[in-house]
């Protein structure tokens, strides 16, 4: 009997470049597995807290964190993924 795996995301790790400027590091994570509200958000190493209310995706956070530094782009990005715990 075969089952069937499906997995989810638990969080996205990113690098932030810019031409000329220190990298940012940043990673998005889920505070509760399989909702991505509340989040933490985690930037070069510093915890920048519990993020939540309307966040539809992890990867709608990441593009929130991205865009609080502006000229900066996405240049890598890693997404964490891990099975989907089953229901009891």
């Amino acid at each position: 009997m075969s089952r069937i795996v499906s997995r989810i995301t638990v969080g996205i790790l990113a690098k932030l470049a810019q031409n000329g400027a220190k990298d940012i590091g940043l990673l998005v994570h889920s505070y509760y597995v399989g909702r991505p509200s509340p989040c933490v958000v985690i930037e070069d190493g510093v915890s920048l807290g519990l993020t939540g209310g309307n966040i539809q995706s992890l990867e709608q956070m990441l593009q929130i964190a991205a865009n609080r530094h502006p000229g900066y782009v996405i240049q890598e990005r890693l997404t964490i993924e891990m099975e989907a715990p089953e229901s009891v």
